[in-house]
């Protein structure tokens, strides 16, 4: 009889003081009601969350009266708001701009090799085009004393020529040039046409 009453009293009067010693946290994702009137009073609002922009319009004790981003005013308890961002929202704004900034890094890394690659395209287009001019040059020089050349030998040999001969030889001249820009064109046409002349 006696340890019956030892155990009911053990029971009765311990367990309130185990169960007040048990540890507990606030989560960081908190979620609030948001009142038509202070001390929780009158109909629910709205449900507000960790990280919610809200502005204050008015306070009392333990209560504010508040406006959110979407124009929504009413009353929440106090207690629950801070004039600081809450971490975990701090930490995923973090995450955002890390995200862009790897994009914005990843792009300009992409447009530099692309800026490289077309320098040096553009290098080997100017170099290219160094050679040709200088070729040409050369070429041109060349013509021009080819034809300082044939001038001379005019010069020479053209009053011992008879006229007669040199015009007969000025039209069997223009008439192989006459032949020979037909047959370049009909060659052109007939090529182009799978060998077979359109006209």
């Amino acid at each position: 009889m006696i340890n019956k009453t030892a155990a009911l009293f053990c029971t009765v009067f311990l367990f309130p003081v185990i169960a007040c010693a048990e540890t507990v946290y606030v989560t960081d994702l908190l979620r609030l009601n948001l009142y038509e009137a202070p001390r929780s009073q009158g109909k629910i609002i709205k449900t507000i969350t960790s990280g919610d922009a809200l502005q204050v319009l008015e306070r009392q004790p333990n209560y504010a009266k508040i406006k959110t981003t979407d124009g929504t005013t009413g009353w929440t308890k106090s207690a629950y708001l801070v004039p600081d961002k809450p971490p975990r929202l701090i930490v995923s704004q973090i995450e955002q701009q890390l995200v862009s900034l790897k994009k914005q890094t990843a792009n300009a890394i992409k447009e530099m090799k692309t800026a490289m690659e077309n320098a040096e395209k553009y290098q080997q287009i100017l170099h290219s085009s160094e050679s040709n001019s200088k070729s040409q040059n050369a070429q041109l020089q060349k013509l021009r004393k080819q034809n300082n050349e044939y001038v001379k030998s005019m010069k020479t040999y053209g009053a011992s020529i008879p006229l007669n001969v040199y015009l007969l030889s000025l039209l069997l001249m223009l008439t192989i040039g006459i032949a020979s820009g037909w047959y370049y064109v009909d060659y052109r046409i007939r090529k182009r046409h799978g060998g077979f002349r359109p006209y």
